[in-house]
């Protein structure tokens, strides 16, 4: 007995259910997970942030911008070229700095160049492009003397681009009067695109009504056609599988009833 107490302690003790589970080799292992992904994060965000290349690279860009516009619109030659040189300046004074500081000197460079009145006049080409578009779409239908809305809505259009032209070529003598002619510019031809895509939209409302009505009528007569073909298809008796003419009440081999059609009664017979 000795003995074998003896045999066992040396063993150890004996395991009485299931190993216990290995918390620190788990942890070791989610932590090493959340650093992988902080770590991509990181990279990711970094990726994203901006750079002394970057903002010196949008830099030349927005300033080759402004010399289109100014040979696009001369009469804005004067306020884009103030724009720019107050734009130069910040752009100027990021030279004599290092990192983030630089990094944000060159930015706020790049803001101050494209924003307000530069960005509005910007955007006008693609306003005129779209608008142009639309009132040739819409004086189109105009022919048609049911269509007088698109005929009011593409002279109304001709009339606001006729005036953004003008507008255009007169031009502003500083940023603050450029501001306000391109706020009114902006808004003369907001108002006629927006009533031009109403009198298309209407025009697209009624042809997919149009189509719909259509294609109700040509369903209803292959509905009815079906129907008619139904009605005189020869039909299988569920019984026996033998075929019958369409004018058959009960099948002409075993005699039962065709499938709908109650059975005769004998005693009527």
């Amino acid at each position: 007995m000795a003995a074998a107490a003896r045999s066992a302690a040396r063993a150890g003790p004996r395991s009485t259910g299931p190993a216990a589970p290995d918390i620190k080799g788990a942890m070791k292992r989610l932590t090493s997970v959340l650093s992988a992904v902080v770590l991509a994060i990181g990279l990711s965000v970094g990726a994203c942030s901006k750079s002394v290349e970057g903002e010196t690279k949008k830099w030349t860009t927005y300033s080759t911008r402004v010399t289109e516009l100014s040979a696009l619109y001369p009469g804005f030659k004067g306020a884009l070229e103030a724009r720019k040189q107050a734009a130069q300046k910040l752009h100027d004074a990021a030279g004599t700095l290092e990192g983030d500081a630089k990094i944000s000197k060159l930015s706020e460079a790049n803001k101050a160049l494209m924003a307000g009145f530069v960005d509005d006049l910007d955007d006008i080409e693609a306003k005129i492009k779209r608008l142009r578009e639309a009132r040739v779409e819409a004086a189109a239908k105009a022919g048609d003397t049911t269509q007088l809305g698109a005929k009011v809505a593409a002279e109304d259009a001709q009339r606001a681009l006729d005036r953004v032209d003008e507008a255009l070529k007169a031009g502003a003598a500083d940023e603050a009067a450029a501001a306000a002619v391109l706020k009114k510019i902006g808004a003369d031809l907001d108002t006629a695109q927006a009533a031009l895509d109403k009198v298309l939209a209407v025009d697209q409302a009624k042809k997919d009504e149009a189509a719909a009505a259509k294609k109700a009528e040509v369903d209803a007569k292959d509905a009815d056609a079906k129907a008619a073909e139904a009605k005189v298809a020869p039909w299988t008796c569920t019984y026996c599988g033998s075929k019958n003419t369409h004018d058959k009440a009960a099948c002409e081999s075993c005699g039962a009833p065709k499938a709908g059609e109650a059975k005769a009664d004998p005693a009527a017979k």
